[in-house]
Order: structure tokens, then sequence, then C-alpha cells
């Protein structure tokens, strides 16, 4: 080969490599353009608790104790012992002066603004995995707003942060999973009529249905699910074997029923030590 060959060989080559590498990089959108959760998702297998050292009370003076019977068999022991040998306690501090809220700067308002446009915070009630009937307040104007969605938003329990376009968020979601086919037929009636939706759309039943910020909030929801779906599925599999599996060891190892004492000990200065045998006041028990 020829000096003149082997360059333009070596020219080539270059541009091939050049071209195929920004391919890779146009084909695979960076991380700061994705949706997804940084945490690894990893449920711990349940452990069993440690055993609980049963405690055993002081050597001390008991002035008077009274025992009743508890709904176990068992009885429930109320000591009333010596008084404390602590230092009196101190006075409360006075009451800090009430100040006057400081007016919000614009730089206040654009951080409360991006704080609430960043934390989801979501009430869900979802219908055989696959209809959610969502539903959150805006922390700007206090509209109400409900969405029926088609997928499952009970798949983000318990993920905690996500990244969006490089940017940080929390979702706190409680909710409620329904099974239908549990359901007895007398009583599907009184389910709620939810609109037909398409997999994978949603529909805004409540609140303005042209609110930018309502839509980019469920579109945000959608991105992170249908991104992170796989990693969603595995996770929340995990949680339920992680909750079936404790929910079995307390079953198993229920605690066993024992008498109980408490014994309730005056502090020094306390205004029963004056009179440690009050007298009932009239309707008492």
């Amino acid at each position: 080969m020829t000096p003149m060959k082997a360059c333009r060989f070596v020219t080539i080559s270059l541009l091939l490599c050049i071209r195929l590498s920004a391919e890779e990089k146009a084909s695979k959108p960076t991380e700061a353009a994705r949706t997804f959760i940084p945490d690894s998702l990893q449920v711990p297998s349940f452990t069993p608790p440690a055993p609980v050292e049963r405690k055993r009370l002081p050597d001390i003076q008991i002035d008077a104790a009274t025992t009743v019977p508890s709904l176990s068999g068992k009885t429930l022991t109320i000591q009333r012992g010596a008084a404390s040998t602590l230092p009196d306690l101190p006075p409360p501090p006075p009451p800090e002066p009430v100040t006057p809220p400081r007016e919000l700067t614009p730089e206040d308002r654009a951080r409360l603004v991006y704080q609430h446009r960043h934390s989801l915070d979501l009430g869900a009630t979802i219908y055989d995995h696959k209809v959610s009937e969502v539903h959150w307040t805006d922390q700007e104007t206090g509209a109400t707003y409900q969405a029926v969605c088609g997928f499952d938003i009970g798949l983000l329990a318990g993920i905690g942060d996500f990244v969006r376009d490089g940017e940080n968020y929390s979702v706190f979601l409680m909710h409620s999973d329904f099974d239908t086919t549990e359901i007895r037929r007398p009583f599907r009636d009184f389910l709620p009529r939810i609109p037909e939706i398409a997999a994978g759309q949603f529909l805004i039943t409540q609140g303005n249905p042209e609110d930018p910020d309502a839509i980019a909030r469920l579109q945000i929801i959608r991105d992170l699910i249908t991104s992170e779906n796989e990693r969603l599925l595995a996770y929340q599999s995990a949680r339920k074997q992680q909750q079936n599996d404790a929910t079995a060891w307390a079953e198993a190892h229920p605690p066993a029923p024992r008498d109980e004492t408490f014994v309730l000990r005056p502090h020094r200065g306390s205004r029963y030590l004056a009179n440690p045998q009050p007298e009932k006041k009239e309707g008492a028990r």
C-alpha cells in the first residue's frame, strides 16, 4: 500500500468512526434529557426483629397501686412510686415576640413556584392496576384537580425522588387498589363511574382541562412510568413480597399475653406530693 493510499484509508476510517459515534449519541438520549429514577430500587429481604428484652423495674418505694384485668386475661397494674430525685424542671422560656411575616421577594416567589412544581403530592384510587383516578391540589392557586389515567400510578409508591430533564423531583403518593373482579355483582353498581380511557392516556375530569401545569404534571408521571416500567414492576413486586413475609412472620409469632405494670413517679414539686391521698371528687370513678 502506497503512503497516499494509507493516508486516505486512515482518513476514511476516522470519518466513519466520528459518524458512528455521532449516530450512537443521537440514538441514546443524554441523562439530562431522560426521565429516570436514580435510586437502585433494591428492596431488602424481610428480617425478623430481634427479641424485645423485658425491662426490669427498679426497686423503689410504692405509695399506691391499682390492678385491673385486661382483655387478654392478664392484669394491668398502675403504681405510684416515690417522687423522682431529679432536679426541678425549669420554668418554660417566655414566648418569642410575634414578628410580622416578611414580604416575599420575586426570588422567594420563584423559589416557591419551583418547589411546588417539582413536588408531586398525589392521591389515587387504582382499579385492576390498569386505570388510576388521581387527585391533587395546586399549591399556588388552591384549585383541586382530578384525572383519569390509563396506567397504574401505584407503581410510583415509595420511590421518593426522580430526575426529569436534569432537574430533581419528589413524589409522595397515597393510594388504594381495587380488584373489581373480587367485588360481588350487587355491589358493583356502587362503584364510581370512571370514564373510559385508552392505555397510556389521561383525561382531566376536575379542574381546568387546559391548564398547562396540570397537563405537564400528568405527562411527567406518564413518562416516568413508561421509561422505568420494568424496574418499577420489579420494585413493587419485591415490596409486596417483603410485606407478605412480614405479615406471615407476625401471624406465626403473635405476642404472648402477659401481666403489665406501669410505675408513675411524681416529679419533685408536684402538687400531688402535698396530698398523697387526695379525696375523690363527687362523680369521679
